[in-house]
């Protein structure tokens, strides 16, 4: 499938089932070379894909699997948001892990679009946006063993994420945005006492 085919899907469902099919999550090198999240050369190779590349590619981290979503949403005419957090270590100049996910509203309902991280690949309807977010980062920190980190946490809505930027660029210049973490921090307790 190219770009184009991929922004004629119909549905967002369609676009769920397609990515969940055909996307795996990894990311390729500048030379082609696939690479399972985690590998050591992921510092020094890694850079987000353009939405062309990991359709081509068939892979993509969170950040890549977004910039695709993103594409498709706005190609829609439907609203969308991307939401970023992670943890600030060495005093907010680097960050250990985060993630990166995609919101869309219809009919003043909220929808978590997920196909890189796993445990969550859905759509999932919420009430409000705070609620999803709260739920997410909840649900991550839960699935990832984090929850002992909730005073490093960071989140932002459309931050900096850019083609051919590398992770740690984006979240160190997240860090530097407006901190709304303080306004999902009610929902994440809440998430935290529903899953523990």
């Amino acid at each position: 499938m190219t770009i184009k085919e991929v922004l004629e899907l119909e549905t967002p469902d369609d676009l769920w089932h397609y990515m969940h099919d055909n996307i795996k999550y990894g990311w390729t090198n500048k030379n082609g070379g696939f690479r399972e999240y985690g590998d050591p050369r992921m510092l020094e190779e890694y850079y987000f894909h353009s939405p062309e590349e990991t359709v081509e590619r068939k892979s993509g981290l969170c950040g890549d699997q977004v910039l695709l979503e993103k594409r498709w949403f706005d190609h829609k005419k439907i609203d969308n948001h991307i939401v970023s957090f992670g943890f600030k270590e060495d005093k907010g100049k680097k960050i250990g892990g985060g993630h990166t996910f995609l919101v869309y509203i219809e009919n003043n309902k909220y929808y978590y679009f997920e196909n890189a991280f796993a445990p969550c690949a859905n759509i999932v309807e919420f009430d409000s946006f705070n609620e999803l977010v709260g739920t997410v980062i909840a649900t991550y920190l839960i699935a990832t063993n984090n929850t002992d980190k909730t005073d490093k946490l960071f989140a932002t809505v459309d931050g900096h994420l850019s083609i051919n930027s590398n992770t740690q660029q984006h979240y160190i210049e997240t860090i530097n945005d407006e901190d709304i973490y303080n306004n999902y921090r009610e929902e994440v307790n809440k998430g935290l006492k529903i899953f523990q």
